[in-house]
């Protein structure tokens, strides 16, 4: 039912700084009782790789609720109005990473879906944050705003969109890291939405 599930970003590889392979996936389902969890995965490639319990068992990994609700975009979201199928403010999933060779610390860019039916649609509004580990995954910290709309993100904001569509905001990104030059590209989603849900 809509409102009531997400898909998940697509999984993406990376190598820690030791050379171990990893790739990670993550999902933040609507539901209040549905899992919302970022889990990671290791092996020599794709074909052999199991989920880690090491990392994806630890931490902030395997309930992600009151880590995301707390996190930059969760503190400035809004919960949905009553009877809708989202269970809570801010739905968030990491969605790319980055290891720093020198440090080895961890970094993703994280996908928000925040404030939830700002008009009583089946939508929400969109950003990107991003978030560090510094234990090779097993917690993280999700540490400021990465890219974010420049219009309003308050629920039912008529002054703001005073037609009949409004800006989604900014995400479904994708992380490249050109390591030859030294270059980070970020790919993202903007669009704007009917209020209607269209």
């Amino acid at each position: 039912m809509r409102g009531h599930t997400r898909t998940t970003p697509p999984a993406n590889s990376y190598i820690d700084e030791d050379g171990t392979f990893y790739f990670r996936q993550a999902h933040s389902l609507y539901g209040a009782t549905q899992s919302r969890a970022w889990s990671f995965f290791t092996g020599t490639d794709f074909d052999s790789a199991a989920f880690s319990t090491a990392i994806g068992d630890a931490g902030t990994n395997p309930d992600t609720t009151a880590f995301r609700n707390n996190s930059p975009t969760g503190v400035e979201s809004t919960y949905a109005p009553s009877g809708s199928g989202y269970s809570q403010r801010n739905f968030c999933d990491l969605t790319g990473m980055w290891v720093d060779p020198d440090t080895g610390d961890w970094y993703g860019p994280v996908h928000n879906e925040f404030s939830p039916q700002p008009f009583g649609d089946g939508v929400h509004y969109d950003s990107i944050d991003y978030a560090v580990s510094r234990d090779q995954g097993r917690t993280w910290t999700i540490k400021d705003h990465a890219i974010t709309s420049p219009h309003s993100t308050k629920l039912g904001d008529t002054a703001a969109f005073p037609n009949q569509t409004y800006s989604y905001g900014d995400g479904d990104q994708r992380l490249y890291v050109d390591a030859a030059s030294g270059y980070f590209y970020a790919f993202y989603g903007s669009r704007a939405v009917d209020k209607n849900g269209g």
